[in-house]
């Protein structure tokens, strides 16, 4: 019993050490778990299809640092078509080269969902590409016909990758801030650009709109959305806001100011760090769903060129910033300029030159493609053709009816028929394509082999499936065509950013105006919006001279941001909708779009009714076309009030952004030692061959309010500006701010397969967020650039490739020489016949005497 009872007591003892031991114990590192939605990868695309019998998509994704990763599971909800062959028919998984999955396409019975634990090793911080790749093959119809049965969608929506780690969320530092700006997990928040006060002056735009430039370069392919976020001063009475305390639209924020601004937000210790051009970065607090990571990155200065050294290099992406949370930026402002994006002149490129890798199809149906980027002044010229030159091979026992396909654009290009005759190879095989179906920027060539089996249409798996092969050196043949821009023309803005932005004529985008008028700061959310869409498709950062207000008109091409009724009537001089009239449909559009954003949609009949409405106040005042809405010089005068007053008080902010544009432009001048009266010239050779080779096309309102169901609620109008100058505005409005946010939002979704962005057309763009439908307007008073003037091979090519488009004006020419020719002929004639018959009167009167 004595033994038992102290069998006991050691027990109790040894239980109470254990307890103890465990309260002790140091708290445990919760798990961090971040769930990321695929759709998060591509702008507003629920799903992706993969067709025919085999077929590739890369997805990429940006993650963010974590520390500790244990592991990552893939999430796939998929669904494929019911004619594959079960035992043909599979989808391949592969995360950074490395496989990790085949996934079955057996017969529809529904969605399949699919879960894939990954190693933590095959994910890494940054850049990731998960690929999805198909074979599939047709149950019964074993033919061309039967491949477009064929066909696989996941679900991005329904699918995620989950990133598990033990030890939660690193602290973030400038090295890997932009990791965390490009990242998917946080891919649906914008990019905060906060400023301090409760106006934004031209500083902090120019500033804001460099920083959202690189934040577009950063992003990819993904429609980058900017906010301007104004931090107010310390109220009456209460505390001044900080960091941690301030009302943020997200995790991902940049605060941009001098130090004595900025140092009540930061706080005394953190603005005395401030000895210099600063970068710094510090964590947010979680969020209340528990999620972290957020940030806010802080550039400063003493002055405002301090802020202008710190903003230039955290905009820099082609330099890294260091592994520390801050720096005092002392290397150099100025850094060489990185080379220019890839595009192709005239020349012959293979196509391992552009991305295209040898590839060999066992099948029916082959579909493959690659790209072409022209250059901003690509003008093709009709009779010019672009040569493919086809090297390539077939095996297998292929029937009549096989042909290879291209398409330039989605639109059918060339064919070229395969046969045995060729022995099965496909040598230098030549492929005019119409240059007219190419563009400048980027261009898509879609190449489609078709290729019938000899055995009709029974699937005998023992035969051999025909066998198609491309080669990589297969080659595209530009020939020369014509540096020439015709302006306005969004096409080339959306794909180029031409003219503000890219190279043109073998120089870089001279800088542009950055104009914004209009107090509210969804305005400048705006511009920052469209600057960072811009250089996406220059490649580079763009030099840019801000202003806030209107002051006059701008001295070179300009971007104008603006609530319609604010704007003055300079900017709508020749703009192609007037002023009021575009004021009333944009303020119908809003009511349309804000009842819809509301969960209470307008009826078909009161839409059609306020359409109505709208024709009717436009009839009978059609000579009003510059009448200025009721307000509008009220607020604008108050723009140039605001205007007058920022300037003065920072020294002349459009003077040193005027400077430092004017720095990034002189190693690309290229034409300074052209005399004035030289360029005079030029300018009216371009003004007459204007004149006789482009037709205007007015802009017929009314009809903008017939055939849509539903009205635009924002405008991007390109027109010349007033002057002799060949200068470009671009103005972007709306009626109000939350009709501005709405629609910029709306830039970045898909409708039928295409963003809105890429519907840009002409000399207008309206469109709404009711709708994924953007209504083009064709250009008005369009004008041409000649970008190598001094080039007679280049006169030459623009004045063949003008001529062609005025059939006209041609057979004017050629009427007109022909009768010249004709009575220079007759002339000719008649004088050695008088000729003639003047020496032989002479010869008969001498043997006479």
């Amino acid at each position: 019993m004595r033994n038992h009872t102290g069998v006991r007591r050691a027990g109790w003892m040894l239980l109470a050490l254990l307890s103890l031991w465990i309260g002790w114990a140091p708290p445990v590192l919760a798990a961090d778990k971040r769930v990321i939605p695929l759709s998060n990868l591509r702008d507003d695309q629920p799903d992706v299809t993969l067709n025919g019998e085999t077929e590739t998509v890369v997805l990429r994704a940006v993650l963010p640092p974590v520390v500790g990763l244990t592991s990552a599971v893939l999430a796939l909800t998929y669904e494929n078509g019911i004619d594959i062959l079960p035992e043909k028919g599979a989808m391949s998984v592969f995360i950074n080269g490395s496989p990790v999955a085949d996934l079955p396409l057996s017969a529809f019975r529904g969605p399949v969902n699919a879960s894939i634990t990954l190693p933590g090793s095959l994910i890494r911080p940054g850049e990731n590409q998960i690929v999805f790749q198909t074979s599939a093959q047709h149950r019964a119809i074993c033919t061309v016909r039967g491949t477009y049965d064929l066909w696989a969608r996941v679900n991005l929506a329904a699918s995620s990758l989950t990133l598990l780690s033990d030890g939660g969320v690193p602290e973030p530092d400038l090295a890997m801030m932009r990791q965390l700006l490009a990242s998917v997990d946080r891919a649906r928040e914008p990019l905060a650009i906060l400023y301090p006060g409760s106006e934004i002056d031209a500083d902090h735009l120019g500033w804001g709109s460099m920083v959202a430039q690189s934040y577009g370069l950063l992003l990819g392919d993904r429609t980058p959305r900017v906010v301007a976020v104004p931090v107010p001063a310390k109220p009456a009475g209460g505390a001044a806001p900080t960091l941690e305390s301030l009302p943020l639209p997200g995790g991902k924020n940049i605060l941009i100011g001098t130090r004595d601004r900025i140092a009540p937000i930061l706080g005394e210790a953190r603005a005395a760090a401030i000895t210099g051009p600063f970068l710094a970065v510090y964590p947010l607090p979680a969020a209340g769903d528990g999620t972290g990571g957020g940030f806010v990155a802080v550039a400063s200065g003493r002055t405002q060129q301090e802020v202008d050294q710190a903003v230039m290099r955290l905009s820099d992406v082609t330099r890294p910033l260091p592994t520390q949370t801050a720096m005092i930026v002392a290397d150099a402002p100025a850094p060489a300029a990185p080379p220019p994006p890839p595009v192709q002149a005239e020349g012959r490129y293979r196509l391992s030159e552009l991305g295209f890798q040898t590839v060999q199809h066992s099948g029916y149906r082959y579909t493959g493609h690659f790209g072409l980027t022209l250059p901003a002044g690509f003008a093709p010229v009709s009779d010019r053709s672009i040569l493919f030159h086809v090297n390539g091979a077939f095996e297998g026992n292929l029937g009549p009816g096989a042909v290879l396909n291209v398409r330039v654009n989605g639109k059918a290009a060339g064919a070229m028929e395969v046969d045995k005759r060729s022995s099965g190879v496909i040598e230098n095989g030549e492929m005019p394509l119409a240059m007219a179906l190419f563009r400048p920027g980027p261009n898509l060539i879609e190449v489609e082999a078709e290729l019938p089996p000899a055995g009709g249409t029974d699937c005998v798996f023992a035969v051999r499936r025909p066998t198609f092969t491309l080669l990589d050196s297969s080659s595209i043949e530009i020939p020369g065509f014509a540096r020439l821009v015709t302006l306005p023309n969004l096409r080339g803005f959306a794909s180029t950013a031409y003219p503000y932005g890219g190279v043109a004529g073998g120089e870089p985008a001279p800088p542009f105006d950055l104009v914004v008028v209009g107090r509210d700061p969804a305005w400048s959310g705006a511009a920052w919006s469209l600057t960072a869409k811009l250089a996406q498709r220059a490649g580079d950062l763009m030099a840019v001279v801000p202003y806030t207000g209107w002051d006059g008109a701008p001295n070179d091409n300009a971007l104008i941001v603006g609530p319609v009724a604010a704007l003055p009537q300079a900017v709508f001089a020749t703009a192609p909708l007037p002023a009021d009239r575009l004021a009333g449909l944009l303020e119908a559009g809003s009511l349309i779009a804000q009842a819809k954003a509301r969960g209470e949609p307008m009826a078909a009949a009161d839409r059609r009714a306020l359409a109505d409405r709208l024709r009717l106040g436009w009839s009978g005042n059609a000579a009003r076309t510059g009448a200025a809405r009721p307000g509008a010089t009220a607020q604008t005068s108050g723009q140039i009030g605001l205007m007058g007053s920022a300037m003065a008080a920072d020294g002349g902010t459009a003077n040193r952004w005027q400077r430092m544009a004017g720095d990034a432009r002189e190693p690309a001048a290229g034409h300074g030692w052209l005399p004035d009266w030289a360029r005079r010239v030029v300018a009216a050779a371009a003004r007459y061959i204007n004149h006789w080779t482009v037709e205007d096309a007015p802009v017929d309102v009314v009809a903008l309010t017939e055939t849509a169901e539903t009205l635009p609620e924002a405008a991007l109008l390109q027109y010349r500006a007033p002057g002799n100058d060949p200068l470009t505005w671009t103005l972007l409005t709306a009626s109000d701010p939350r009709a501005i946010d709405r629609a910029m939002r709306s830039l970045g979704e898909a409708g039928q397969g295409e963003k809105q962005w890429d519907k840009l057309r002409g000399g207008g763009a309206l469109w709404s967020s009711a709708a994924p439908a953007v209504t083009t307007l064709e250009a008005s008073r369009p004008y041409q650039i000649i970008l190598n003037p001094f080039d007679i091979g280049n006169l030459i090519l623009i004045l063949a490739r003008n001529l062609s488009q005025r059939i006209e004006v041609l057979f004017a020419l050629l009427l007109g020489t022909a009768v010249v020719l004709t009575v220079s002929m007759r002339l000719l004639l008649k004088g050695g016949h008088r000729e003639r018959s003047g020496g032989e009167s002479s010869v008969g009167e001498g043997s006479g005497s």
